[in-house]
C-alpha cells in the first residue's frame, strides 16, 4: 500500500514509519517544515512539505494533491491539529484513500473533556475525572487546589494549578467560562494505555505503561511497561463506549482513591514506540482495523523500563 503520514516531525513518526516499512508499504511523509529540518524526511520514500493544518483549505488541497499524485491508499495523521482538520473535512477529501481515524462524532466526544466526563459518569467500570465548566464553578464538590484546563485543549494547553477561590474567581472574570473546565488536583502517577480495537469484530488489545519522566506537554521520556489487566480493561471500556476503530491512547491518573480517566487522544501516542518495543505492533494493527485484516490478539507483557534519548546528526551541508 501507498501510505501518507502527516506531521513526520512528531515524536511518534519514526516508529510509525519503521513499522510500515517493515510491512513493505511505500511511505509518503509530509510536514510543515522543509526536509532539511526534519530527520524523518530521510526515513520515508517520498517527502512533501505542506501548509499548516490550521489553514484547513490549503492543507486539504495539499493532501488531495499528494493523494492523487502518489496514488495514496491510506492516510495516517499523527498530531492533534491534523486529526481534527482531517476529521472535520472528511467530505472535502476527494481521494479514495482511507482516512484511518475513528468516526467524527467519536473524535468530537474524545476532544470534549466536559462532555465525556458527564457522559461516562455512571459507566460502572472506570472513574472519569470530575469536570465542571469554569462559569459554573462557583460551588465545587472538590477542594482546592484545582486544575484549570481548556475544555477542548490538546497536549496540556493552558493547564494551570489554582490554589484559591479568589484566584479562580479572577479567572472567571477574564476567561470564557464555557471554554474552560475545573477539575480536582489529584496527586498520583500518570498511566498511558495504547489500545487498538477493531470495530467489526470487537477484538482489542492494549499495552499499559507508567510515565516516570515526561515533558511539559505530556510526552513520556522514561516509562515502565506494566502488566495491569484491570487498568487495560478500563481503557477497553472507554474504547467500546467511543465505538473505536483503530488505535488511540488513553491516560489515567492513578490516585489513592482510584484510577481516573484523565485524557483521550484520538491518535497514536508520542510514545507508541514503547508499546512496539514491548512486543505489540500498534501501527500495523491500527491499519488492519481499516483494511479488515485480523488484529494480533492481546498478550501478557513483561515489566520493563524504556527511555527515550536524542541524537544529533548533520542534515544539510551548504
Amino acid at each position: 500500500m501507498n501510505i501518507l503520514i502527516t506531521a513526520i516531525g512528531s515524536m511518534s513518526a519514526p516508529a510509525v514509519i519503521d513499522a510500515l516499512k517493515r510491512a513493505s508499504h511505500t511511505v509518503i511523509g509530509c510536514d510543515i517544515y522543509p526536509a532539511q529540518w526534519n530527520y524523518a524526511s530521510r526515513l520515508v520514500d517520498i517527502f512533501v512539505q505542506v501548509p499548516r493544518a490550521t489553514d484547513s483549505q490549503a492543507f486539504i488541497e495539499s493532501i488531495n494533491a499528494i493523494c492523487d499524485q502518489h496514488r495514496v491508499d491510506a492516510i495516517i495523521p499523527l498530531t492533534d491539529v491534523e486529526v481534527d482538520t482531517l476529521s472535520d473535512c472528511r467530505d472535502e477529501l476527494c481521494s479514495s484513500a482511507m482516512l484511518t481515524l475513528m468516526a467524527a462524532d467519536s473524535i468530537t466526544l474524545a476532544r470534549d473533556k466536559l462532555a465525556w466526563s458527564k457522559q461516562f459518569a455512571h459507566n460502572g467500570i472506570f472513574l472519569p475525572l470530575p469536570s465542571v465548566a469554569l462559569d459554573e464553578s462557583h460551588t465545587l464538590s472538590f477542594c482546592f487546589p484545582v486544575i484549570l484546563k481548556q475544555r477542548h485543549g490538546r497536549s496540556s494547553e493552558g493547564l494551570r494549578r489554582i490554589e484559591t477561590e479568589s484566584e479562580l474567581s479572577e479567572l472567571r472574570e477574564r476567561l470564557n467560562g464555557s471554554d474552560w473546565i475545573v477539575q480536582p488536583w489529584l496527586p498520583g502517577d500518570v498511566h498511558v494505555i495504547d489500545i487498538v480495537r477493531q470495530r467489526e469484530t470487537g477484538e482489542w488489545a492494549g499495552v499499559a505503561r507508567k510515565e516516570l519522566l515526561r515533558t511539559a506537554n505530556g510526552a513520556g521520556l522514561t516509562v515502565e511497561i506494566i502488566q495491569d489487566d484491570a487498568l487495560v480493561t478500563k481503557a477497553a471500556e472507554v474504547a467500546r463506549l467511543l465505538d473505536l476503530n483503530g488505535c488511540i491512547n488513553i491516560e489515567f491518573m492513578r490516585h489513592s482513591t482510584g484510577d481516573y480517566l484523565m485524557d483521550i487522544n484520538p491518535r497514536f501516542s508520542a510514545g507508541v514506540e514503547f508499546s512496539v518495543m514491548a512486543g505489540y505492533d500498534m501501527i500495523t494493527n491500527h491499519l488492519h482495523c481499516f483494511s479488515r485484516q485480523p488484529i494480533q490478539p492481546a498478550f501478557a507483557v513483561e515489566n520493563a523500563i524504556f527511555t527515550r534519548h536524542y541524537v544529533t546528526e548533520k542534515s544539510f551541508t551548504g
